[in-house]
C-alpha cells in the first residue's frame, strides 16, 4: 500500500533548497552561513577581522582607543608602493631600443601578423617605462597598445595592468574581444569572490575599472579597487578615451580630473599610456602634461586625418523630416545596410525612429527587422542591450541615438553615419562618423545643419547649464575653508613658551621678527577633516552634484593643492539610547566619542540633561579630537553591542547624510580667500568662452561647405565639398584655434537692444506671478533658456510655456544681468 505523502517532508524540500542556494552564493560572494570564509569581514566590537560581533571572543572586553597625547598629530598619507622596473632598459643616447625578437614573439602569440601605424612606437615606449599619448583613428588598433605590453609584463613577473575605462559597456566589449592568452576582469558590484581573490593573488593581467572605482580605491566594497597593499605591482596603467582627463571630465566625470594623481600617490604607478580617437594639438599637451610626457619628447603617436575612404558632405534643409526621408530612400544611402543616426535630444530619437519605419516601410522591400529603432542613455539596460545585439548582428539596419551609442562598438561594416543635428565640437563630429567604414571599404556621412542656428542654440544651452556665478563660487569656498583656531593657539603656545622661559626683550624682539617672516613662508594648520553635506549643499548653491565635484577638483589639482578630496562618507551620526537621559551620561562616561560631542555642545549653550539622543557631525568631531574618522565610526558603532555579552545594548547609532569628504587649510586670510575665487571663477568662465567660440566655428565650418539641400548628395558625392571638409577638421586638429571672443560678444547686440524691453517686461511679470519664491539672475535666466536645475527643476518650471525657453536664442550672460538688475528694483 502506497505511503501518505507527509506534510513534513514537503516543507523540508523547499527549505534544503533554500539553503544550498544560499550556500551557493557564500562560495561565490563570501557570505551566507557559517561555514565560509570571514577573512575580510569586520567587527564592530573589536575592530579586528575574520569574525562578527557575535563570535567576538573578547566579548567581555571593550575596545577603547586611546586619548591622543601632546598636541595635534600632522597627517601624513601612506608612501606609495616603489614603481615597477620597466622590462627593458633605454639605449646610450636616452632613447627607445630597437624591437626585439621576443615582442614579435608575443605579437604572434595574441593572434597579430605584424604592427599597425604606431603601435610598434607606443609599445615599446611602454615596455620601456615611457609614459606615452596615442592618438589615432577609431579603428586603428589603440587596443594592442596596452594588451601586449600587459602581456609580456606579466610573462615575466607576476604583476598587473590597469585599464581605466569610462563605461562599463565599454569594459565588458574589451573583455569579450580579449586574445585568449591575456586573461582579465572587469571591477563591478556583480564581481565574484574568486575574481576578487584572482586580482589580489595576482592571477589576472588585466584589470578594468571605472574611474570612480580607482578614485574610490581602499575603500570596503567589490565595486572599488582593493588598496595598494592587497594588489600584486602595478606594471602600467592605461586610461582610454584620455581626451576626458583635459576636456570631458568638466562638469561631467569630475574622477577623470584626478586619476593621474591617484595612481602616483596611491598606487605608485609611474607609466602611463593615455588612448583616445580625438584630441586638438592643444588637448593632446594638456593630455601629455598630466601624464608626464616632457614637453620635449612630444607626442609620440599622433594622426588626426579623416580616413579616406570616408565621405562627407552637409546641406542646410528647412524640412529635416523630408530631407532625411529623401536621403535614406537615394542611392547613397539607400543601399547601406548599417547606418546610425545621431540626434542631440532624447525626444527626437524615438520619433525619428517612427518616421523612418512609417515612410521606409513600404518603399524598401525587405523584411520588418530592418526597420529602425532608437537608442538612448534613458532606456533601460535591458532595451539597449537589445538595440545593440540587433544592429550587432544585422537584424537592425538603422539605428537612431544619441552620443551615448556607438562608444566601444566592435562593427567594422557600418556604412552610413546620418547627424540629424549638429555635434557639440569637431571632436565628436570625427570620433562619430569615425564608427563608419572601418573595414576600409567605402561609407558616407551626412549632417544636416539648421540654416536658422537652431541647433546651435540649442547646444549653447547645454554650455550655460553649468554656469556658475562669482558669488555661488565664493559661498562654496566659504563652506570648504570655514577658520580654525590653529593661528590662535600657536600664538597663546609661544607666549607660554615666552613666559617659561622668560627670555630678555631683544630675545622677545628678534623673535617677533622671525615669526613675521615665517608667517608668509610656513602654515600653521595642517589641514583638518571637512564634510560637505551633498543633497543640502546641492540645494543651497543650485548646483549639481557632479559641478560641485569639479570645482572641488580643481582645487584639489591648483599648484598650492588648496584641498586634498577623500572618499564620500557620511557624516551626521545620530546615538538614541533607549534608557533614556541615564543611560546617555554613563555612555558619555565609557565613550571619548560621545563624551567630546556632549562637551562641545555644553559649551556651545546646548543643554542635554533631559535628552536621551545626540546628534553631531562625526567628521567635525573627530578632526577636533585628533583621530582619524574610521576608528571614531568604529567606537560608536561598539556602543549597541552589550560588554556582558547580552546582545544588544539598548543603543541605536545610525549615520546618514553622504557629504564630500575632504582636508582644507583653516587659517587662509582674506587676501587668499579672495584668490580661491578669482582662480575658480576663472577657470569656469574661460572653459565657457572656450566651449562657446569653439561650438560657433564649428556651425562656420560646417556652413562653408553646406549645400542647400540633401537632395543634391542622395545621387552623388560631392568629392570637392567634401575634401574641403576634411581640410578643415585637419587644420582644427593640427593647429592651435584661435578664439574669437569679440566676433561671439557682439554678434547679438543689436537684435537684444531691440527686444531689451519686451525681456525686462517678462522679467517683472514673472516675478509678478512668482512673489512668494526667491529668484537669483541665474535662476531666471535658466528658465528662459529652457535649462533646469535642482532648486528649479524642468518638470515643474517648464509647464509655463510663457517663460520657458522664450529667449534661448539670446546670450546667456546678458539675460541673467537684466534679470538681476530688475530683481534689484522690485526690492
Amino acid at each position: 500500500m502506497k505511503q501518505p505523502h507527509s506534510p513534513v517532508l514537503g516543507m523540508l524540500v523547499p527549505l534544503q533548497v533554500w539553503k544550498q542556494k544560499w550556500q551557493k552564493k557564500g562560495e561565490w560572494f563570501g557570505g551566507g552561513g557559517r561555514c565560509f570564509d570571514r577573512g575580510s569581514d569586520t567587527c564592530f566590537r573589536c575592530g579586528g577581522t575574520g569574525h562578527w560581533a557575535s563570535e567576538c571572543k573578547g566579548r567581555g572586553k571593550t575596545f577603547y582607543l586611546p586619548w591622543p597625547a601632546g598636541s595635534r598629530p600632522v597627517y601624513e598619507p601612506p608612501a606609495p608602493p616603489p614603481p615597477m622596473e620597466p622590462l627593458y632598459g633605454l639605449g646610450q643616447d636616452g632613447k627607445v631600443r630597437e624591437t626585439p625578437e621576443e615582442v614579435f614573439q608575443a605579437l604572434a602569440e595574441l593572434g597579430y601578423s605584424a604592427f599597425r601605424q604606431g603601435q610598434e612606437v607606443a609599445v615599446m615606449r611602454i615596455l620601456s617605462g615611457l609614459s606615452t599619448l596615442v592618438v589615432l583613428s577609431t579603428g586603428m588598433g589603440k587596443s594592442l597598445c596596452y594588451q601586449l605590453p600587459a602581456y609580456l609584463y606579466a610573462k615575466r613577473s607576476k604583476c598587473i595592468t590597469l585599464v581605466i575605462s569610462p563605461l562599463v559597456s565599454l569594459m565588458d566589449d574589451q573583455i569579450s574581444g580579449l586574445p585568449p592568452h591575456l586573461k582579465a576582469v572587469c571591477i563591478h558590484s556583480n564581481m565574484s569572490k574568486s575574481q576578487r581573490e584572482a586580482v589580489k593573488g595576482g592571477k589576472v593581467h588585466v584589470l578594468l575599472l571605472s574611474p570612480e572605482a580607482l578614485v574610490g580605491g581602499g575603500r570596503v566594497g567589490s565595486s572599488c579597487l582593493p588598496s595598494a597593499d592587497q594588489l600584486p605591482p602595478v606594471a602600467f596603467a592605461c586610461i582610454d578615451e584620455a581626451h576626458c582627463v583635459s576636456e570631458w571630465s568638466h562638469n561631467f566625470r569630475p574622477c577623470y580630473l584626478r586619476l593621474c594623481k591617484v595612481l602616483r600617490d596611491r598606487l605608485g604607478v609611474r607609466c602611463l599610456l593615455g588612448l583616445t580617437a580625438t584630441a586638438t594639438l592643444a588637448t593632446a599637451r594638456d593630455v601629455a602634461h598630466h601624464l608626464g610626457i616632457q614637453e620635449e619628447e612630444g607626442i609620440a603617436v599622433r594622426s588626426a586625418a579623416v580616413p579616406p575612404n570616408l565621405h562627407l558632405s552637409v546641406s542646410t534643409d528647412r524640412d529635416k523630416d523630408q530631407a532625411l526621408v529623401l536621403l535614406l530612400q537615394g542611392e547613397r544611402f539607400g543601399g547601406l545596410d548599417s547606418v546610425i543616426v545621431y540626434c542631440t535630444r532624447r525626444e527626437e530619437t524615438a520619433r525619428i525612429a517612427a518616421l523612418i519605419r512609417t515612410r521606409l516601410q513600404g518603399s524598401i522591400r525587405c523584411p520588418l527587422k530592418w526597420i529602425a529603432d532608437s537608442y538612448h542613455s534613458g532606456m533601460s539596460a535591458i532595451e539597449r542591450r537589445r538595440v545593440q545585439n540587433n544592429f550587432m548582428c544585422g537584424q537592425l539596419r538603422i539605428v537612431v541615438a544619441t552620443v551615448a551609442f556607438g562608444m566601444g562598438l566592435d562593427k567594422s561594416d557600418v556604412r552610413g553615419i546620418v547627424h540629424y543635428n549638429m555635434p557639440k565640437n569637431f571632436e565628436s563630429y570625427v570620433q562619430e562618423i569615425g564608427r563608419a567604414g572601418r573595414d576600409g571599404k567605402p561609407a558616407h556621412c551626412h549632417l544636416f545643419l539648421d540654416p536658422e542656428g537652431g541647433d546651435l542654440h540649442e547646444l549653447r544651452r547645454h554650455i550655460y547649464a553649468d554656469t556658475v556665478d562669482f558669488f555661488t563660487i565664493k559661498k562654496l569656498v566659504q563652506k570648504v575653508f570655514p577658520r580654525c583656531k590653529c593661528l590662535e593657539l600657536h600664538r597663546k603656545q609661544q607666549d607660554l613658551n615666552r613666559v617659561r622661559n622668560e627670555p630678555s626683550s631683544d630675545q622677545i624682539e628678534e623673535q617677533a621678527c622671525r615669526d613675521d617672516r615665517m608667517s608668509g613662508q610656513q602654515r600653521v594648520c595642517y589641514k583638518h577633516e571637512r564634510a560637505i553635506p551633498m543633497q543640502q549643499t546641492v540645494e543651497s548653491l543650485d548646483i549639481r552634484e557632479e559641478g560641485i565635484e569639479t570645482l572641488l577638483c580643481y582645487l584639489e589639482l591648483h599648484p598650492q593643492c588648496w584641498v586634498e578630496m577623500l572618499h564620500p562618507t557620511f557624516s551626521s551620526c545620530r546615538v538614541v539610547c533607549y534608557g533614556g537621559p541615564q543611560q546617555l551620561r554613563a555612555t558619555a562616561q565609557s565613550s571619548p566619542p560621545v563624551a567630546v560631542c556632549l562637551a562641545r555642545e555644553r559649551l556651545a549653550g546646548v543643554d542635554h540633561t533631559h535628552a536621551s539622543s545626540v546628534e553631531f557631525d562625526v567628521i567635525a568631531l573627530s578632526d577636533s579630537m585628533g583621530w582619524e574618522v574610521l576608528p571614531v565610526k568604529r567606537a560608536l558603532r561598539q556602543l549597541q553591542w552589550s560588554c556582558h555579552g547580552t546582545g544588544n545594548s539598548g543603543i541605536l547609532v545610525e549615520f546618514s547624510d553622504l557629504s564630500f569628504h575632504l582636508r582644507s587649510y583653516g587659517d587662509l586670510t582674506d587676501q587668499e580667500m579672495d584668490s580661491v575665487c578669482n582662480f575658480l571663477h576663472h577657470r569656469v568662465t574661460s572653459r565657457e568662452t572656450a566651449t562657446l567660440c569653439q561650438l560657433q566655428a564649428c556651425f562656420r565650418a560646417f556652413q562653408s561647405v553646406a549645400c542647400q539641400a540633401s537632395a543634391l548628395y542622395s545621387e552623388r558625392v560631392d568629392k570637392e565639398r567634401s575634401s574641403r571638409l576634411k581640410a578643415l577638421l585637419m587644420d582644427y586638429f593640427e593647429k592651435k584655434p584661435a578664439l574669437d571672443e569679440t566676433e561671439l560678444m557682439c554678434r547679438e547686440d543689436e537684435e537684444l537692444r531691440e527686444w531689451e524691453g519686451q525681456i525686462r517686461s517678462d522679467i517683472r511679470n514673472f516675478l509678478s506671478i512668482r512673489q512668494d519664491e526667491k529668484f537669483s539672475g541665474r535662476a531666471i535666466a535658466r528658465i528662459f533658456h529652457g535649462i533646469g536645475s535642482p532648486c528649479y527643476p524642468a518638470q515643474v518650471y517648464g509647464r509655463d510655456r510663457r517663460f520657458w525657453r522664450k529667449y534661448i536664442h539670446f546670450d546667456f550672460n546678458r539675460i541673467m544681468r537684466l534679470a538681476t538688475e530688475e530683481i534689484i528694483r522690485c526690492k
